[in-house]
């Protein structure tokens, strides 16, 4: 049975909220890790108003910025909590040409070496054999169109918004999968991603302009038929991170609550591992294949 200690993800607004408020519901002690602090702590305050007893907490963690990740990883590993599920959630899309604070194409930047590094920092509170835990990466199907270019990684080149984003989910697949080969057969976590949907979210805010003009309104309007609300786009993490329908499913692509095959790219093993490796050297996460003992707090 999946315990109910400690959830960890970057999200304060659309399927991030919806899935917090999901777990918090269940009883898990819900961490909102968040770039705008002031947002997290207002969704942390929603999410209690309307879950009295709810645990929920609201941390800074920008995931554009190498130095705030290993901030809050650090303090995670320090704390002595344990952490049962890790929901990658946060991302960007369709950006303007923009550099994270490390000087990485945002897109990659964020939706991809972010997350690694974050995860690759906390799998000592995620590997522990007496305790089953989870790790949802949140991707796209847009990861079909993707394609991991090792000669201009950062898009410098050539950089267009949707060929950036496209790479950056693919990546999350590559992640994933080569994750899943590279833990110990003991340790005891699970490694998944999911498509969400078409969800109406801030996540398009670089797609609509502002204001909209008057003619597009009825457009707008027309096509936010075909969108699924938050509450439908985060049902598949919430699936992932809680059901005992999943407790072992392992290296898997889903979409509606269902595994799915992605493409054919997303399983090519060298590029995985090349990215791994490529990955590892821009950000300084901890050598693959090797995961820190854990802090004595966590072993009581």
């Amino acid at each position: 049975m999946l315990l109910k200690e400690t959830v960890f993800w970057g999200a304060n607004t659309g399927i991030g909220f919806e899935t917090a408020k999901a777990l918090a519901a269940q009883g898990y002690a819900t961490v909102l890790a968040c770039r705008d602090i002031s947002k997290a702590r207002a969704a942390r305050d929603k999410i209690k108003e309307g879950l009295p007893g709810a645990k929920v907490e609201a941390v800074p963690l920008d995931l554009a910025d190498l130095s705030s990740i290993r901030s809050f990883a650090s303090k995670a590993l320090d704390g002595g909590r344990p952490l049962d599920v890790l929901i990658n959630n946060a991302g960007v899309m369709a950006t303007p040409e923009l550099q994270t604070k490390d000087g990485f194409e945002l897109q990659l930047g964020t939706n991809h070496l972010g997350h690694f590094l974050l995860t690759t920092m906390l799998l000592p509170l995620l590997t522990d054999p007496s305790r089953p835990s989870r790790i949802v990466n949140v991707s796209s199907s847009a990861h079909m169109f993707g394609r991991i270019n090792f000669e201009d990684l950062q898009s410098r080149r050539n950089y267009q918004p949707w060929v950036a984003y496209g790479q950056s989910k693919l990546a999350n697949l590559l992640f994933t999968y080569e994750l899943a080969r590279r833990l110990p057969l003991d340790a005891n976590v699970t490694v998944n991603a999911l498509h969400p949907g078409v969800v109406q979210t801030e996540l398009q805010r670089y797609l609509v302009p502002d204001p909209v003009p008057w003619w597009q309104v009825p457009l707008l309007k027309a096509a936010s038929v075909f969108l699924k609300t938050p509450k439908q786009g985060a049902a598949t993490s919430i699936y992932l991170a809680s059901s005992p329908e999943v407790e072992g499913v392992s290296s898997k692509y889903w979409v509606d609550c269902k595994p799915k095959a992605s493409n054919k790219a997303s399983y090519d093993t060298d590029v995985a591992r090349k990215l791994w490796e490529v990955s590892q050297e821009l950000t300084g996460a901890p050598i693959s294949g090797e995961v820190a003992a854990v802090p004595a707090a966590q072993q009581a």
